[in-house]
């Protein structure tokens, strides 16, 4: 009976992180949305990367149009999001 109490509780921890994985990815792609439209840019191309290959390529692909300073720009939209005062 322990062995399968043990199972259960993994089973919890597992889905705990993949729901944290999956809440992780939803504000990365929010707040990549924002950043892309304030630069005047097409989401898709964005998105498609962060999904590709991580978050590091999205902005990558965002800075290609906008130049540098990208990734503090998406640092401080995530911060006025998580703040709740993102647009």
């Amino acid at each position: 009976m322990g062995l399968y109490t043990k199972d259960a509780f993994v089973g919890r921890g597992e889905s705990r992180w993949c729901w944290l994985n999956d809440m992780e990815f939803s504000e990365q792609a929010h707040v990549l949305k924002i950043l892309a439209r304030e630069l005047g840019q097409d989401t898709a191309p964005a998105i498609a990367e962060l999904a590709q290959h991580g978050l590091d390529a999205a902005l990558g692909v965002l800075a290609g149009a906008a130049g540098n300073g990208v990734a503090d720009a998406y640092r401080e939209q995530r911060a006025l999001w998580r703040a709740g005062r993102a647009q």
